[in-house]
């Protein structure tokens, strides 16, 4: 369905790091946030970590409004607003200084309004966050040094957090010589949320309790030796997808249903027209649990395959528009060798491809063309949707090189700038093959929100709630935060 307009909304809260060696001569101030936002009222104080050397530092405030203290140990800055109960946004500065550094912060406080789209950055998911496939869960883990006998490792705690209350639920302390968390992966319409362990080889699963199992504990057919590795699941929770390796040493992809695993078949040729030799990788579903996408993992090529029907075998996302080439490539030292150039739909690890329904999966479509000299390989790629009910695919050049991230069911398309770190994108009409202009216009005249710069990585079936993420921008170099827009709370 079409997403309608909703009133206003909360503007960006961004999290600064540095992870810049600091020297005894360097002035710095460095702070949790650079940005945030609050309601018009009802606003509970907010303490931002402050980190500045000299370590004496000074905070002003430039609006009667906003007021600024320090906590006790001098180690928080703490931000108290006045209720707002005007019709009009009003925004501020505060300033921190430490000797000659200096650094700002933006406050932006919202209007007075009874039904604002919630905003919420999500900070202490620190290695990437999760959607669930109805937006009802959002999960991740924060990782923090331990103290005394730890402080040289870390320890991490699981979040989940409820979209639809905003209730959070922080799952203990994990020491790092447990577990070692290096992505959060998956969590579910239930609230489990899964996670990559680098110790184990496996992933950890949390409920919203804390309870929690390894996946090295799930079904699997003869024939496997390590742990599988979940990466999508439907929305009723009884379809999970994912993908092990296999004693002939590829991955396979693998599909749960209520518990019971099954081991979906590979297409004829790989992507590049040749037998396989690392194999593939189930990489999501769809909300529905009716069409499964994975990628294939052989070389650099990221060819991407789909199964509708989970006993046939896997066709090729785009298969109308992939073409294989034989080729004689000449090596520098003049050796001659057959090899293969390709024109077809690719995805790396991304996890939400596949509209609600599996109407559209999203990809990008690369060329590659031989070179003059008969070695290298020129690449260009442009964003894709792929129609699995007509078997058409829809290549966007509009935007030069680009990548397709995701479309709802009704064909509205979201598009990143670029090929990766994407900092920036697109909204498109596949039904009328128009331009609905930049992300960040698109969502605020949809929600009403204003936000920093970055892409739309999901989008619900109802359209209530957006997941994405934006990038920071520090001394560090570039990070990237995630955040979703959900309705108010009743």
């Amino acid at each position: 369905m079409r997403i309608k307009p909703i009133i206003y909304g909360l503007c960006a809260s961004l999290f600064f790091v540095s992870c810049t060696k600091e020297t005894i001569d360097e002035q710095y101030v460095k702070l949790e946030q650079v940005a945030c936002s609050f309601y018009s009222t009802g606003n509970q104080p907010l303490e931002i970590k402050v980190k500045a050397n000299p370590s004496v530092w000074e905070a002003e405030s430039n609006a009667a409004w906003l007021e600024v203290d320090k906590s006790e140990d001098g180690s928080m800055l703490i931000l108290t607003v006045a209720d707002n109960d005007s019709e009009n946004e009003r925004t501020t500065e505060v300033t921190v200084t430490a000797g000659e550094a200096m650094q700002k912060i933006r406050i932006i406080q919202l209007a007075f309004n009874g039904s604002i789209n919630r905003y919420r950055p999500m900070p202490t998911h620190q290695l990437g966050s999760a959607i669930s496939p109805s937006g009802r869960y959002a999960g991740g883990f924060e990782s923090n040094l331990g103290e005394g006998e730890d402080a040289d490792s870390y320890i991490y705690t699981p979040v989940i957090i409820d979209i639809q209350t905003g209730e959070e639920y922080r799952l203990g302390e994990i020491p790092q010589s447990l577990a070692d968390f290096t992505q959060t992966m998956v969590i579910t319409d239930e609230g489990l949320l899964f996670i990559e362990d680098a110790i184990g080889g496996a992933q950890w699963v949390f409920d919203k309790d804390g309870n929690y199992f390894s996946t090295a504990t799930l079904s699997m057919p003869e024939g496997y030796s390590g742990a599988p590795h979940i990466q999508g699941t439907s929305a009723d929770g009884r379809k999970w997808v994912g993908y092990a390796i296999k004693d002939d040493g590829m991955y396979h992809p693998l599909l749960w249903t209520d518990g019971q695993v099954h081991e979906l078949q590979f297409p004829d040729e790989n992507f590049r027209g040749e037998a396989f030799s690392n194999g593939i990788m189930a990489r999501g579903i769809s909300a529905d649990g009716s069409v499964i996408y994975g990628t294939t993992w052989d070389a650099y090529d990221f060819g991407m395959v789909y199964w509708t029907d989970v006993n046939e075998k896997a066709r090729y996302v785009g298969e109308d528009v992939r073409e294989v080439q034989k080729v004689t490539i000449e090596r520098p030292d003049g050796v001659q060798v057959e090899g293969h150039i390709v024109n077809g739909v690719i995805c790396t690890a991304n996890l939400l491809q596949v509209s609600p329904e599996g109407k559209w999966v999203a990809g990008s479509y690369r060329t590659e063309t031989l070179a003059e000299n008969n070695y290298d390989v020129t690449q260009s790629q442009y964003a894709a949707f792929y129609d699995t009910e007509t078997g058409k695919t829809t290549v966007i050049e509009d935007y030069g090189e680009s990548t397709g991230l995701r479309a709802t069911d009704d064909g509205i398309a979201f598009i990143g700038a670029g090929s990766i770190l994407l900092t920036s994108g697109y909204v498109y009409d596949l039904n009328t093959g128009s331009d609905l202009g930049s992300m960040t216009d698109w969502i605020y005249n949809n929600y009403g929100i204003h936000t920093p710069s970055g892409v739309i990585n999901f989008i619900n079936a109802d359209g209530s709630v957006l997941f994405g993420t934006y990038p920071l921008t520090s001394g560090a170099g570039t990070q990237f935060q995630n955040y979703y827009i959900a309705p108010p709370l009743e």
